[in-house]
């Protein structure tokens, strides 16, 4: 039986469900440019955890590599684990604090989840398009809620 991994179908599944993904980004930041100012702490609370959620995720795609491996008590394997949790944990730390702390933390936990799953897929048995998935995503979801930090910046700053 042929790896899921490496059947079209499959690729092409995990394109349109992650781009479908970042709908929500996109769209939450654009609606924290246009949307009325009594409406943009909602918008700006609601990609704050949307970003927490995909942080937290991101995390866990390394406990299910990690577990289909056939050696899962290596060095490696045991940092993977580890780092798979951590993104949770912090998530949780960042949507204790004002959405003005919040987002920027998720944004560079977003950009430090990017980093770090290049250095640590490079050794792993991951398909070459899912890095590619992974920085198209990435690379929209750090656009999407940076736009949503300059507009909490500038539209929140015109408001005092």
């Amino acid at each position: 039986m042929p790896d899921s991994r490496d059947i079209p179908a499959t690729k092409r599944f995990a394109w349109i469900l992650g781009l479908a993904g970042l709908l929500p980004f996109v769209t939450q930041a654009l609606f924290s440019w246009l949307s009325p100012p009594v409406e943009l702490l909602g918008v700006l609370r609601s990609q704050t955890h949307y970003a927490a959620a995909i942080l937290t995720f991101v995390g866990g795609i390394h406990w299910g590599v990690t577990l289909a491996s056939p050696a899962i008590v290596d060095t490696p394997a045991a940092t993977r684990l580890v780092w798979g949790v951590t993104p949770a944990l912090y998530c949780w730390i960042a949507t204790l604090y004002p959405i003005d702390i919040a987002l920027p933390m998720l944004f560079f936990g977003l950009l430090t989840a990017l980093v770090v799953d290049l250095v640590l897929y490079r050794a792993t048995p991951v398909p070459r398009w899912f890095l590619t998935l992974r920085i198209v995503l990435s690379t929209g979801a750090l656009a999407s809620a940076g736009a949503s930090w300059i507009a909490m910046a500038v539209r929140l700053s015109g408001a005092k």
